[in-house]
């Protein structure tokens, strides 16, 4: 067995491992010979097939076998004594020639290493980071309440069209009918585009040129049910339009039915304690702002001290043969920059975690799971969801392969990020 290294640059390395006919043909043999103790073939006992015949049946794949356990237990154990730690995983040579496994006796492999960057920074109270606070104004409070009676409101019939209004309409040209389409007259731009819709009644008609009230392709092609490229087959653009229904939309009001839909059947019964939940819920969006932007700043602020250097070439290489082809050499270079940076982060965070001895625990992955939960939940208005159906909900989502994997990089985020938060010095700074 012969090793040797050269050094491609201060990134990467090549190793080629040579495998001689002495550090297999004894390993071989014994494959062989285990195979013909258990081979059965019909005219002969049972461990009695003439080697000859086994050999013809197996002798290459067990080569083979044997000849890349040999290499790749070399080329760890080289590594390991080397003290070469790498990134990724090894990549074989572009300039590997094809193996000749029917004649060849000796058989040379050439691998590419990405070595691993040496990361040093340390955590103390010499670093100093933002921390942004925003304080809850009235504003704010206004803006929250206008939010939460818009997300509460309501559809209602209404008798003569106004200018924002949603109708319910028949497109009519010659013999072709489109039925029951809606049109929202919020997206007209122009009030006097809307004015010959403006004053009618269910069952009107009215004639209108559908290209002034939606300039753009895609909204008429909503409107009259087909794809963009099939707008071609109407005549033109001008259609007669049946009104079926008017529909007005209304904010809902403040009252005890809305405090008991938000917050649970008598839980707020008055405007104090509605304004209470308020501005608690804004300092609680104000914190995780404030929180997600410190992350942030961590991230920059690590990555521009460590300054991780990578052999961007030989990453794009592992990427594309990692995936089996599943995505062009084209798709990874447009996506290669968002992904060079995660992977620095990534390394940064790992040399952080093993350093200070940060060990993400399966409480913290339910924790991340109840926080990811939470904020889905948010997002649907939904901001006081019990915690047990939190935690029932994030089980569901630790119960996924790919989910679980996301949410311990996450996990691993978060206790990096606490970690360095207790640790360092915080600039406080009000807006």
């Amino acid at each position: 067995m012969n090793i040797t290294k050269k050094q491609i640059d201060d990134l990467s390395v090549q190793v080629t491992v040579s495998v001689q006919p002495n550090d297999y043909v004894e390993k071989v043999k014994k494959a062989l010979n285990d195979t013909r103790r258990k081979l059965e073939i019909k005219g002969f006992r049972k461990g009695m097939v003439p080697m000859g015949i086994v050999q013809k049946m197996y002798g290459r794949s067990v080569l083979l076998e044997q000849v890349n356990t040999l290499m790749s237990d070399a080329l760890n154990k080289y590594m390991e004594d080397e003290g070469i730690h790498i990134i990724g995983e090894p990549l074989a040579s572009e300039n590997q020639e094809k193996t000749d496994w029917e004649n060849a006796q000796e058989f040379a492999f050439s691998f590419d290493l990405m070595l691993a960057p040496v990361i040093d920074i340390k955590i103390d109270d010499t670093l100093h980071l933002p921390l942004y606070k925003k304080a809850v104004t009235e504003k704010d409070k206004e803006e929250y309440i206008k939010g939460l009676l818009n997300q509460n409101g309501t559809m209602n019939d209404a008798g003569k069209v106004e200018k924002e209004d949603f109708l319910k309409v028949d497109l009519i040209q010659g013999e072709t009918e489109v039925k029951d389409s809606y049109l929202n007259l919020k997206s007209v731009a122009k009030l006097k585009d809307k004015k010959l819709l403006i004053g009618k009644s269910a069952g009107d008609e009215v004639e209108a040129d559908l290209q002034v009230l939606f300039p753009k392709a895609v909204d008429r092609a909503a409107l009259l049910k087909v794809k963009e490229e099939e707008l071609a087959k109407f005549e033109n653009n001008v259609f007669t339009v049946k009104i079926n229904e008017i529909k007005r939309f209304s904010e809902a009001e403040e009252n005890q039915a809305l405090y008991d839909k938000l917050y649970g059947e008598g839980n707020v019964t008055t405007h104090e304690q509605f304004m209470e939940k308020i501005a608690g819920q804004i300092e609680q969006n104000n914190s995780s702002e404030s929180n997600y932007r410190f992350g942030n700043d961590v991230r920059k602020l690590l990555l521009e001290k460590t300054a991780v250097r990578l052999p961007e070439n030989l990453l794009k290489r592992w990427l594309y043969e990692g995936n089996d082809g599943k995505f062009t050499m084209e798709q990874i270079e447009k996506d290669f920059p968002a992904f060079l940076d995660d992977f620095r982060w990534q390394l940064v965070r790992e040399y952080i975690m093993k350093t200070c001895e940060i060990k993400v625990e399966k409480d913290d992955m339910v924790q991340s799971a109840v926080a990811m939960a939470r904020y889905q939940f948010a997002m649907y208005g939904l901001n006081d969801v019990p915690d047990e159906h939190l935690v029932k909900y994030a089980e569901s989502m630790l119960s996924n392969e790919k989910e679980a994997r996301n949410l311990y990089e996450r996990a691993e985020d978060n206790k990096v990020i606490s970690y360095i938060r207790e640790h360092v010095t915080i600039d406080v700074i009000e807006e």
